[in-house]
């Protein structure tokens, strides 16, 4: 029995019907029935309080659950109602600014010209880099330029009574990461080719427009790339049609650890598509390239092929690197270039500095010469000679250069005559 009370009170009513002897046993036996019942009643009442209590602290534990559940649910949509805020605090992780800024001052002496020429010269660039996501970078970049953007070149003249000088997109791609080392690039992007040492069969500031595909793995790289040139190139005499002119172009290579020193052989091979009889040119000019006339379209189409190699190494405590770097037309009758050099020491960090000389001979159409060095021959094929190269680093992002280029154009075709430029460079960069 689960109440005393009830207990007592039925021991009570036996003991008083004892002691009650004009008390009938019927009428005690009728009494015990009644506390028997009873009894029953506040037990099954006892056990349907019990499981009341049970489902009770069932309710009250499902309430806290769903509290619990309510309040993280509300804390996610505080935290999706505020992501500008989280964007805003982690954009300087996931967004690199540069720059640079070049002072130049030049000489030319080209005997072609009718006196030396005397010019400061001024580079600005700046570029911001930012991580889309896991796999996407995009980049923009401006850059100075003389009009109307030269692609060859970002310096711009200081002259022109103070004159506000222009700026021009000079970067605006994205870079894909679609696979392990592996980049789909698309827009006006950097060279995504390797280069030996100093050549000059590209010069250092053309950034190419189209799509590109990059890969390595270990030691081998690769990449491919389709470029636009020249939309509807107007018709001339021979070519009375206009055909968008392209570049097709595929490069490989590898890189061998040779205890130490590094060895880097590229090959590399590019089309430049619907180029003879038409004018593909920036500014009127077919930089040295033959023509069928003076007037006309490009005498050749440009299927070149070419075959690199850089070593590097070291002498005591500084660097040394040895590379050269071979071309040939295929479609072409001047059609041979090739290049080699040496550089010793590398300005970069504060005290350090570096010294180099090459020898370069492009034939008249070895190269598509819209795209060789712009101060090589003055920026013309069918020229040769010497590239004498110095630079020292002051401080920290600070380097000065000087290079002096000793040349002769006309080395295939027409008279030659000499062509010299000395320039000397104060470069920053952050």
């Amino acid at each position: 029995m689960k109440h005393p009370f009830f207990a007592a009170a039925a021991a009570a009513a036996l003991s008083v019907g004892s002691a009650a002897h004009a008390a009938s046993n019927d009428e005690i036996a009728q009494i015990r029935s009644q506390l028997q019942s009873l009894m029953q009643r506040v037990d099954k009442l006892e056990a349907e309080n019990d499981s009341l209590k049970a489902e009770n602290d069932q309710l009250k534990a499902q309430t806290e659950q769903v509290s619990k559940q309510i309040a993280a649910s509300n804390h996610q949509s505080a935290d999706k109602l505020t992501p500008p805020a989280v964007k805003a605090a982690d954009w300087p992780n996931r967004v690199v600014v540069k720059g640079d800024v070049r002072y130049r001052h030049q000489i030319t002496d080209d005997d072609s010209a009718s006196a030396k020429r005397d010019e400061d010269l001024l580079r600005a660039r700046l570029g911001v880099e930012a991580k889309v996501n896991d796999n996407i970078v995009a980049a923009i970049g401006v850059a100075t330029s003389s009009a109307p953007g030269n692609p060859r070149g970002a310096n711009v003249q200081l002259d022109g009574e103070f004159s506000r000088k222009s700026l021009y997109l000079d970067l605006a791609y994205f870079d894909w990461t679609f696979a392990d080392n592996a980049h789909f690039i698309a827009g006006k992007m950097k060279m995504p080719f390797a280069r030996p040492g100093q050549s000059l069969f590209w010069d250092n500031d053309i950034n190419p427009e189209g799509i590109a595909l990059t890969y390595s793995t270990g030691s081998l790289f690769g990449s491919a790339w389709s470029y636009w040139i020249e939309e509807n190139v107007p018709a001339t005499a021979t070519v009375t049609t206009t055909t968008d002119t392209k570049m097709y172009g595929l490069q490989l290579g590898n890189r061998f650890d040779l205890g130490g020193n590094s060895l880097v052989v590229m090959a590399s091979y590019y089309d430049v598509a619907a180029a003879k009889g038409r004018r593909p040119f920036y500014n009127g000019s077919s930089n040295g390239n033959s023509l069928t006339a003076p007037t006309e379209g490009l005498a050749y189409d440009f299927q070149v092929v070419s075959l690199g190699a850089e070593y590097n190494t070291k002498v005591g405590e500084l660097p040394l690197q040895v590379w050269a770097d071979v071309a040939r037309n295929l479609d072409a009758v001047y059609d041979t270039a090739y290049t080699m050099g040496t550089m010793v020491g590398k300005a970069s960090s504060p005290g350090t500095w570096e010294t180099g000389l090459a020898y370069q001979l492009i034939e008249k159409d070895a190269l598509f010469a819209q795209h060789i060095d712009s101060d090589f021959g003055g920026g013309l094929s069918d020229a040769d000679g010497w590239v004498l190269r110095t630079g020292y680093a002051p401080a920290r992002n600070w380097v000065l250069n000087a290079t002096y280029f000793k040349n002769v154009n006309n080395k295939d075709v027409g008279t030659e005559y000499d062509f010299d430029r000395f320039m000397f460079d104060f470069n920053t960069r952050f």
